[in-house]
């Protein structure tokens, strides 16, 4: 049976690819192209990269749709106690509750994604034919692909760590007419195409940049780096893990921004960013900041008010006080006065722009979303260190990133008490970047944290979320993630 619902991957990936750039624009269902269309579109270097920069793009609508980033990396890890009369739709989730009647298909639905992959499997098929001598820069070609097989392997990562088992679809619909549907690929399969993704664009890349613009915001060697040592991590390869990690801080020429300049790190493209979502204001690339009303839209204006959202008078996020006070415990931690406001705001990302100048009824948000930063790698080496019995190696690791939040070294036993240290530590740097789930899963320390999660549920696979039923309609091959058969 021929798959509608990848026909409209095709055809919203194709019109994106042809109008986009880099901004965030709405995909529209149009009727397919056909695979001549496609072949003559890529006959240039500016076609390619425009190709490449329409999955940035897509990338970016994927994870700041809905707050996706935040919702599923964020909140059922227990950072959050959102107000139920304020946000019915995510509340429910901080404790693990993935169904329900309010937590559904937006949740649940991957098919944008697929939209994104269509994309990065097209530049990856056809930017190999586009003649060099059409690239102003005869490298770019060649970091173009490096960049499509990073942006498949993140895709997926992400993905699998949602999902678990999702369908794994290498090549592009060329002819959507002949599009067939793809079962759900084994979580094992979909992480070793990753690895071998990451492979595939490592050496193609290299570290730094020599076009400055695409700095920290476009993938490099270390951008690459960075994903497989999460990958390996998440496997639990942490010998692999170790060795990835250390070539990114040792190679990639990355640095930590002192104490003083440390908001710095939050606005973007800062000496200790590895790769993140562009979100600038100056360039055209800011969120709008919709006055919320509880549907779930809007960037990050769940968690900020006044003073930093004019006219914004309600938190629906609010951080749940319960697990801040367990994980920030030094008085003397800068991060929390840049982190908190008033115990009740998040106000990392509070780079706040108004379209309308003084009048300030149009917020912008104006902040990078980091993926990946120079801290989130040091601490997952030492997270790989204390597992592989390496203890002396872990400590001074995590002790350059305490050292920068102003507080103590660790001065404690090995063993499980480093093993807490260390991953706290990662909650704390990283809260609000969407790691804090994944940490807590990684670890198997959830229920230690998050104390509202069914440990039923987790202990029976119901991590994973469950997929749209709706999905099934038109695809018969799909079957709902195993915990979740029988209960939507």
């Amino acid at each position: 049976m021929q798959s509608k619902t990848i026909k409209r991957y095709s055809a919203a990936a194709l019109f994106f690819l042809l109008v986009s750039g880099i901004s965030c624009k709405k995909v529209l269902d149009l009727e397919p192209h056909n695979s001549t269309f496609t072949q003559a579109y890529f006959q240039t270097g500016q076609d390619a990269n425009t190709a490449i920069a329409g999955a940035y793009a897509l990338l970016r609508n994927v994870l700041m749709n809905h707050y996706s980033w935040h919702v599923y990396g964020d909140l059922p890890s227990g950072e959050y106690a959102v107000d139920g009369g304020l946000d019915a739709f995510n509340s429910p989730i901080c404790n693990g509750q993935f169904t329900g009647l309010n937590v559904g298909p937006r949740e649940w639905n991957w098919q944008n994604y697929y939209q994104l992959i269509q994309q990065i499997n097209l530049v990856i098929n056809k930017v190999p034919g586009v003649p060099l001598s059409t690239f102003a820069n005869p490298d770019l070609k060649t970091q173009i692909v490096g960049e499509a097989f990073f942006l498949r392997a993140y895709t997926y990562f992400y993905m699998s760590r949602i999902w678990g088992d999702v369908p794994l679809k290498l090549q592009p619909d060329l002819d959507v007419s002949q599009a067939l549907n793809i079962p759900r690929t084994p979580a094992a399969t979909v992480l070793a195409q990753c690895l071998a993704d990451c492979d595939s664009a490592a050496n193609r890349l290299v570290f730094g940049y020599t076009d400055q613009t695409m700095a920290v915001v476009r993938a490099n060697k270390g951008s690459v780096l960075a994903l497989k040592a999460h990958i390996q991590a998440w496997k639990k390869d942490y010998a692999s893990c170790e060795k990835t990690a250390n070539e990114v801080i040792v190679n990639g020429g990355y640095s930590l921004v002192d104490s003083a300049h440390y908001s710095d790190v939050f606005v973007g493209r800062s000496t200790e960013g590895i790769f993140e979502v562009n979100i600038n204001y100056g360039q055209s690339e800011g969120v709008a900041l919709n006055n919320d009303d509880g549907s779930g839209d809007g960037g990050y204006l769940p968690t900020l008010a006044q003073p930093f959202i004019a006219g914004q008078t309600r938190v629906n996020w609010p951080i749940n006080n319960e697990y801040v006070g367990m994980i920030f415990t030094d008085p003397a931690d800068i991060r929390y006065n840049l982190y908190f406001y008033n115990d009740q705001q998040t106000i990392k990302y509070s780079n706040i722009s108004y379209a309308d100048g003084s009048a300030k009824n149009d917020p912008r948000l104006s902040n990078n979303l980091n993926i990946f930063r120079l801290p989130d790698i040091m601490l997952l080496r030492a997270e790989a260190l204390q597992k592989l019995g390496r203890e002396a190696d872990a400590i001074p690791l995590l002790n350059a990133v305490k050292e920068r939040a102003g507080i103590a070294d660790y001065s404690g036993p090995g063993g499980d008490d480093l093993a807490k240290e260390i991953l706290e530590e990662r909650l704390r740097e990283l809260f609000f970047e969407g790691q804090a789930y994944y940490d807590l899963l990684r670890t198997g320390q959830l229920l230690n944290y998050n104390k509202s999660f069914n440990p039923d549920q987790y202990q029976h696979g119901g991590w994973l979320w469950p997929i749209d039923p709706s999905m099934f309609k038109d695809d018969f091959t799909l079957v709902q993630t195993p915990y979740w058969r029988g209960k939507l």
